[in-house]
């Protein structure tokens, strides 16, 4: 008989390993204001919330930064968060499996998604690193 081995495997949903009350950005919001919030919080995006606090998109770090992606800046065109954010947002449900949430995240190419509860509110946020949360190890 060989040595036993370790295996990796994930358990828990989406609801066991995400941030609760995230920061969210107005979709009127203008850009000075959003990269001040980059700056501040270091995150790699925001769920965009309407003036009735529905989510209506995300926005990335990527958005940002691309705006200065071409030889001429289009920093004179874009004014507020609604101007770059992406929609629709990228959701996935807190009673999701963390096998799942990967699944979505890697598909939607994202480093985080906004999570909703059943009736489509904002509950948190779960990034990349939140889900390594759910990895463990088995004999």
């Amino acid at each position: 008989m060989g040595e036993e081995r370790a295996h990796l495997y994930l358990r828990g949903t989406v609801e066991d390993v995400m941030s609760r009350d995230p920061i969210v950005v107005q979709e009127e919001e203008g850009l000075a204001v959003l990269v001040e919030t980059f700056k501040k919080h270091s995150f790699h995006g925001f769920p965009v919330v309407n003036v009735e606090g529905k989510l209506v998109g995300i926005v990335r770090d990527t958005d940002v930064v691309s705006i200065f992606a071409s030889k001429e800046p289009a920093s004179m065109v874009y004014e507020k968060v609604k101007d770059i954010m992406y929609s629709p947002p990228l959701v996935i449900e807190s009673t999701e499996t963390i096998q799942k949430a990967i699944l979505k995240m890697f598909a939607d190419q994202t480093r985080f998604e906004t999570v909703i509860d059943k009736d489509k509110n904002i509950v948190g946020v779960v990034t990349r690193t939140d889900l390594i949360k759910g990895v463990h190890w088995k004999e």
